[in-house]
């Protein structure tokens, strides 16, 4: 589970922050409304769960550009 935060929204970009399990530091994810691929921008959570989480978070950024919905925050969970 992810905890999202917009941070930024602007005319040609979207920026969210990201919070693994809801507790931790926070990451960010940045797209570019023109990229079809989200990016990572603040990354503090290292290994292999933590990349899982940062994958999972790019891709709800990029779905959240591809409808154009931009919730203030929302939390993202997965099976």
């Amino acid at each position: 589970m992810n905890k999202l935060k917009l941070k930024e929204l602007t005319d040609t970009y979207v920026v969210y922050l990201f919070q693994p399990e809801g507790k931790g530091d926070w990451g960010e994810v940045r797209m570019n409304f023109a990229d079809t691929e989200a990016q990572p921008v603040l990354f503090p959570h290292p290994g292999v769960l933590g990349v899982l989480y940062m994958n999972k978070a790019l891709y709800a950024v990029e779905m959240r550009v591809m409808e154009r919905d931009f919730p203030e925050a929302f939390t993202q969970a997965w099976y």
